[in-house]
């Protein structure tokens, strides 16, 4: 919202100058009604106008997808730009002279030189002779060439430096071209270009700025050439941190109440051209809490459409564990065996694939067609383990589900509901259930003192940077007690990441959290009255090392639980044996390998 601070900063100078009726204006026709003026929504479709803005608030607002904000936020989520690009051209419209560097991120200068990179490979695809073949190929795949461009699609030509010296002529430093990734060197001091004869996709953050590149070969290559290769990982592009798309998908998210997350960027460009808009895609087989706090902060409801293989499966299943535990709602668009997204368009078309997603099944009701497929009905032992596994998978459900379940369970088994149900009852609750559900329970409740740890430490990072990096060193991986604290604590690494500082203001902070982490905030971080002390940080660290560990062996006694076998049940003892040695000689750093 367009709100006065008490100094005059230079955004409130750009807001202030900025009509935001005449801004929004050249977007979509307005017309006052009241105070207020009304006009069709730029970031959905209508028919009946909803969007609404306020001249003196500066703020606007839609009824329909409830996109709100003030000149900059339109900018940004309008022309798909980051912050430091809507405050340029909100200054450059209102002529005003401003020192942007307080807006850019301190790798600004690497997000440029990607920016140029992929402009250069853009030239190549769509004006140079050597552009006609990828064109052609691109064609081929069903990439038309107004996908093409909506993508920022380009070309590595095949010249040994074309980019280098494009680059370097423009007066960018060789070290940072080499620190992207974009160039290598040889021992000779020979440069080369790193992606040579390959079509380009550029990669963006949530900000909308270029962090890497995933290349294809679209020539005969021999099989020693990798079909992919992607941008090496560098100071801003770190691949369990990146959603592919999520910068332009997330009006759509709010608009359609869903995300659908693919396995890969292309299978998000052709569902795009098939109609879903919505889509995103992690650069990986894991979902990180990285990935979990971007995805929250755009939607609830995650759709996985993944590869019709075991493969695919098996991501899904692991996807839906991760989701469920970061409280979303999810369901799945299986694709049919041997077959991916892409291939499934090409085969069936853009209306079948919309129908596949829009009646996507629940987690629930995959998870049962997936230990139906795998199951054995041959013999009795084959189906007394199919029964107990959707034992398992029902136990937390409703009573309307665990119904739906069990009629089809009798189905497929050939017996009476009233059997199951009987069986059902007398089966002993299990240690942990599969269904992918977030529960704070999924473990034994936590003691106080571990809730203390969780939200003492969000203190201690607010004062300090020492104290983030500290923690960080300790736990390489996300464990928490609360999600609202731990998505707190990644707010505050995240914050300290882009711009180093000694402290945060915890005011200012807390303007930045969503209602829900605002409230927790408000309730159990008072800063101001707070006694920091050295030692008190050490025993947090040493309750959360031991919170960690009790996590583990609790995951380790229910898979030991759940095994059939003998030699994998003296597996998992095993490992809950150094565990339990660990917490006594105070040994390890945090590896949670068995989460």
């Amino acid at each position: 919202m367009h709100v006065k601070t008490r100094d005059n900063t230079p955004i409130e100078k750009i807001l202030s100058a900025t009509d935001i009726v005449e801004l929004i204006n050249e977007a979509t026709p307005l017309e006052k009604k009241g105070k207020n003026y009304m006009g069709l929504c730029p970031f959905h479709d209508e028919k009946t106008p909803s969007f609404s803005v306020n001249r003196e608030k500066g703020v606007y607002y839609c009824f329909g997808c409830h996109a709100s904000g003030n000149a900059l936020t339109f900018v940004k989520d309008h022309k798909h730009l980051s912050t430091s690009e809507a405050v340029r051209h909100l200054a450059d419209r209102a002529d005003i002279d401003v020192e942007l560097s307080s807006f850019e991120h301190k790798h600004q200068k690497y997000f440029d030189i990607n920016y140029e990179a992929m402009q250069f490979f853009k030239v190549y695809l769509h004006h140079m002779k050597e552009g006609e073949e990828a064109r052609k190929y691109l064609e081929s795949r069903g990439l038309d060439r107004e996908i093409v461009e909506r993508f920022d699609i380009g070309l590595a030509p095949g010249k040994k430096d074309a980019l280098y010296r494009a680059l370097t002529n423009k007066g960018l430093a060789k070290t940072d071209l080499k620190d992207l990734g974009l160039i290598n060197e040889k021992e000779t001091d020979e440069v080369y270009d790193v992606f040579r004869n390959r079509v380009m996709f550029p990669i963006k953050n949530e900000e909308g700025q270029v962090v890497g590149f995933s290349g294809r070969t679209y020539k005969d290559e021999s099989k020693e050439t990798a079909k992919y290769m992607n941008s090496p990982e560098s100071v801003v592009f770190k691949k369990n941190r990146i959603l592919y798309n999520i910068h332009r998908a997330r009006r759509v998210v709010q608009e359609k109440k869903r995300l659908v997350l693919f396995e890969g960027f292309m299978d998000v460009i052709m569902a795009e051209k098939a109609g879903i808009e919505e889509g995103a895609a992690v650069m990986g087989t894991a979902l990180t809490a990285f990935h979990a706090r971007i995805l929250g902060k755009v939607a609830k409801r995650i759709v996985l459409c993944f590869d019709g293989d075991e493969a695919g499966r098996e991501a899904v299943r692991r996807f839906l564990g991760d989701l469920g535990k970061n409280a979303f709602e999810t369901a799945v668009a299986p694709m049919p065996e041997g077959l991916d997204p892409d291939d499934y368009i090409r085969e069936k078309g853009a209306e079948a694939f919309q129908e596949t997603i829009d009646k996507a099944q629940s987690a629930s009701a995959f998870l049962y067609d997936d230990a139906l497929r795998q199951a054995d009905l041959a013999d009795i032992g084959g189906k007394e383990r199919f029964k107990e596994k959707v034992f398992t998978l029902i136990k937390p459900l409703s009573a309307f589900e665990k119904d739906h379940f069990l009629q089809r369970l009798a189905k497929d088994l050939g017996t009476s509901p009233e059997t199951l149900e009987e069986d059902f009852r007398a089966q002993k609750r299990p240690d942990m259930p599969r269904v992918p559900t977030y529960e704070k329970a999924a473990f034994p409740l936590p003691d106080q003192k571990f809730k203390k740890a969780e939200r003492g430490f969000i203190h201690y990072f607010l004062k300090d940077e020492y104290y983030a990096r500290k923690f960080l060193r300790d736990f390489d991986a996300v464990t928490y007690v609360d999600k609202r604290a731990r998505d707190i604590q990644l707010e505050i690494f995240e914050l300290y990441e882009m711009h180093p500082q000694s402290c945060i203001h915890p005011d200012l902070f807390a303007a930045r959290l969503t209602k829900r982490q605002r409230e927790y905030f408000e309730e159990h971080v008072r800063f101001e009255r707070y006694p920091y002390n050295e030692d008190e940080f050490e025993d947090f660290l040493r309750v959360m090392h031991e919170y960690v560990k009790r996590n583990r062996i609790e995951n380790l006694k229910r898979r030991k639980a759940e095994t059939q076998d003998i030699q994998e049940k003296i597996r998992y003892q095993k490992k809950i044996d150094a565990i339990n040695m660990e917490v006594k000689h105070g040994q390890g750093k945090n590896h949670p390998g068995a989460h």
